[in-house]
């Protein structure tokens, strides 16, 4: 069974967003919209670590399956297309954590693949959304 500090394998092998309440719908645009696609989780963290560093960063909207998220200065907003009262707004450093952990998870659901499209995502953008934050694991 997989586990890290926010995400747990659930009965169907993929994992659910099991921290604080205050996070789950944030967590639940991770499971349900991201998935395990580790592309994905850098685009998103990406996306934070520009916003956090960056006052003047324009904010944008990412559309998935069931959520559409919009990422800017003043935090993370979600909403779920199909359920009006699933929304919520977050801190970016939350937004932050919650999608550095779901990197964990991948990294353990699929380690050769995560450090695959790591090193894609950094060579294409010329920068690594996780450098000093988590070493590659074939570096």
């Amino acid at each position: 069974m997989i586990r890290t500090r926010y995400y747990v394998e659930n009965a169907f092998g993929v994992p659910d967003f099991s921290g604080p309440a205050e996070l789950s719908i944030l967590g639940q645009w991770v499971t349900a919209d991201i998935q395990l696609s580790p592309l994905s989780v850098l685009e998103a963290i990406d996306l934070v670590a520009e916003a956090k560093a960056n006052p003047a960063f324009a904010p944008e909207d990412l559309d998935g399956n069931a959520h559409t998220v919009t990422i800017g200065p003043q935090g993370v907003r979600v909403e779920n297309y199909f359920v009006e009262h699933v929304q919520g707004v977050y801190a970016l450093d939350d937004a932050f954590r919650v999608r550095v952990d779901f990197w964990d998870y991948c990294c353990l659901a699929n380690p050769p693949k995560a450090d695959s499209r790591r090193h894609a995502y950094a060579k294409e953008h010329g920068r690594d959304p996780l450098a000093g934050i988590r070493d590659f694991l074939g570096a």
